[in-house]
């Protein structure tokens, strides 16, 4: 029983160093997108080189849908950011950009002051978002069959 620490270390070495460590989001891949992906989709332009989407599950209610989209670098298994279009039934969609964890403090402050901008209603909308995000994020964390 004194050796259990020692083969549980031993044990999860492998898993640890097979965890994949991704750089930070850039400014750039923020900017793309809350702005560079809505003009990408209006010129016909495809999605930016050197990237890739791949849609995720999102939510729609009666009046409003929220759309999430992982953007992954080339060559990496991580997304970089997630870019997330929510519209408001007979309004313009709206473009958020969801920087990694470890992106600078000032990404995540953009991205926080962003999720109110342009809603006659933020509580509802913020509501919206995070019920939309919680369920993005359960069918990432659940295994699929």
């Amino acid at each position: 029983m004194r050796y259990f620490p020692l083969l549980l270390s031993l044990l999860m070495l492998p898993l640890i160093s097979v965890s994949q460590s991704i750089a930070p989001t850039t400014a750039e891949e923020f900017n793309y997108g809350i702005v560079g992906y809505k003009l990408s989709l209006q010129t016909k332009l495809g999605v930016k080189e050197g990237y890739s989407l791949k849609d995720a599950k999102g939510c729609e209610e009666e009046d409003r849908r929220m759309e999430f989209k992982l953007m992954y670098r080339d060559g990496e298994k991580e997304p970089c950011a997630i870019i997330v279009i929510y519209t408001k039934f007979r309004t313009p969609p709206m473009y958020y950009c969801i920087p990694t964890r470890d992106a600078s403090p000032d990404l995540w402050s953009k991205f926080s002051r962003s999720l109110t901008i342009g809603s006659d209603n933020p509580a509802d909308q913020l509501q919206f978002f995070s019920t939309c995000s919680a369920r993005l994020l359960m069918d990432i964390a659940t295994p699929k069959s």
